[in-house]
């Protein structure tokens, strides 16, 4: 599924190209998840180091950080199923072959509709846009920092919470809510929470009335990740509505309760909202004007880098 993000908003020839190149980094964050699972002090200085070079992406531009961030949230997510060394290898292949089955579906897409082709790569503006913000003056670079920090903090909390069960949607809601900006952010919290709420009580209600009927079920899932696709750039409120569904439906099929996966999500998203806030109350970008550097991604983002 993960793969599906990356170009959304490019042409079906670029976004296959975003796809695959992407498929074996995020195959590859679900192995090294499934490496570092086992220690809670690995796990979080890896989350740490890999979280801050998804939001240095930011730097570039707003596809390139969609990227970087579906790069963390693999290695989330195959942490917090605590998988183990053995898992590694199988991890990287199912991620990866999932990510060729996006590309697979994008490439269909291409050769029916045939739109007029656009650059797909920029390195030479990319790299610049990356030496350019090596400044703390940059609000990238200082974005890199707090939400590597921010991300760290949220393995290190489900863990010591004891949240076993669906801990990483902690670090999951810092993930996609903890943006360059403050005003960004707040904004992104409130949307959030509201479209958590709302989930939440479309999730339960539809499983506690589809229980036993999984056609059904799997159609409605489907419904729910074409609705997160779909919306995620659109509105994220409505995005969120559609990705609680998803995951709290999921995880009802897999035999636990919506009722009980839905109070999870709560607390989680709880927590992961309290620690993102947090985050720009420790250490809040220079004021307006202060910064020298550009931050590209924010001022101009292109969609070919």
């Amino acid at each position: 599924m993960l793969a599906g993000f990356a170009g959304m908003d490019a042409v079906a020839r670029t976004r296959a190209a975003w796809q695959a190149a992407l498929a074996p980094l995020i195959g590859a964050a679900a192995a090294l998840g499934a490496l570092t699972a086992g220690s809670t002090a690995v796990a979080v200085a890896t989350m740490a180091v890999v979280a801050a070079g998804a939001g240095y992406s930011f730097a570039v531009s707003l596809r390139f950080s969609i990227a970087g961030l579906m790069v963390a949230l693999s290695l989330l997510i195959s942490q917090g199923l605590f998988l183990t060394p053995a898992d590694a290898v199988p991890a990287f292949l199912f991620a990866t072959a999932g990510g060729i089955v996006q590309v697979a579906f994008t490439l269909a897409i291409w050769a029916w509709e045939r739109p007029q082709p656009e650059p797909v790569w920029d390195w030479r503006g990319g790299v610049a846009d990356l030496r350019s913000n090596l400044t703390l003056r940059s609000h990238a670079l200082r974005h890199a920092l707090r939400f590597g920090a921010a991300m760290a903090t949220g393995v290190a909390t489900y863990r010591l919470l004891g949240m076993k069960e669906h801990g990483f949607w902690v670090p999951l809601t810092i993930l996609f809510v903890l943006r360059p900006e403050e005003d960004e952010t707040m904004h992104r919290l409130v949307l959030r929470a509201v479209g958590t709420a709302l989930g939440l009580i479309v999730a339960t209600a539809l499983g506690e009335a589809l229980v036993g009927d999984e056609v059904v079920v799997a159609l409605v899932l489907a419904v729910a990740v074409g609705f997160a696709y779909g919306l995620l750039t659109v509105q994220y409120a409505l995005f969120t509505t559609a990705i609680t569904v998803y995951a709290v439906l999921l995880a009802d099929t897999l035999g636990e309760g919506a009722l009980h996966a839905a109070g999870q999500r709560a607390y989680a998203t709880a927590v992961g909202i309290a620690i993102a806030a947090a985050a720009f109350l420790v250490w809040s970008n220079p004021g307006r004007g202060e910064g020298a550097a550009e931050d590209t991604a924010l001022a101009r983002p292109e969609p070919a880098r």
